[in-house]
């Protein structure tokens, strides 16, 4: 009999297994898996304006600049909000009074365990941003209804976005 199949291989933040396993049905597959760490996503609102901060940001992944909500993965030891904070402050140089947990979901959970805690931030206060080396970052702001036509162009094509632009124009009292 042979040994049961396991590849690994790491990069910078995540890890790529793929393994033998046993179904509940007793069926045996190769199972591929991203392994990346939790991670969360904030929009900033300005309640009475109805306004958002949004960041351009240089995917290198992909080979795009695209439009999203500042984001980031939790470091070990730290809380998704207390992350939440951070990354809201290093990307969009925004800090929040407070943060409303919208969700907390699986992007994708055929191959990856990536996990994203959603949050909107209202009324955030203006700070300096602290990007790292690798991040090419530049804030715009646009109003709901703007955003909400970007996406129905397609100009923003960020899942984790769409998701906060659609629950912040669904949310009351915002």
């Amino acid at each position: 009999m042979s040994p049961p199949i396991r590849v690994e291989c790491r990069g910078r933040r995540v890890t790529f297994i793929a393994e033998e396993q046993v179904l509940p049905n007793n069926h045996k597959i190769i199972v591929d898996r991203v392994v990346f760490p939790q991670a969360v996503a904030i929009l900033p609102v300005y309640t009475r304006t109805r306004e958002i901060i949004l960041i351009e940001q240089y995917r290198p992944a992909i080979g795009e600049t695209i439009l999203e909500a500042p984001a980031g993965v939790v470091d070990p030891g730290e809380t998704p909000e207390q992350a939440a904070a951070r990354e809201l402050e290093e990307e969009a140089g925004l800090k929040p009074d407070k943060l409303i947990h919208i969700a907390t979901a699986y992007t994708s959970p055929g191959y990856t365990t990536e996990k994203i805690h959603y949050y909107i931030a209202p009324n955030p206060q203006k700070t300096r941003p602290h990007t790292e080396p690798h991040e090419i970052i530049k804030t715009r702001k646009l109003t709901l209804t703007e955003a909400q036509k970007q996406i129905q162009q397609q100009k923003i094509k960020d899942t984790k976005t769409i998701l906060l632009i659609l629950a912040a124009t669904t949310l009351k009292p915002l």
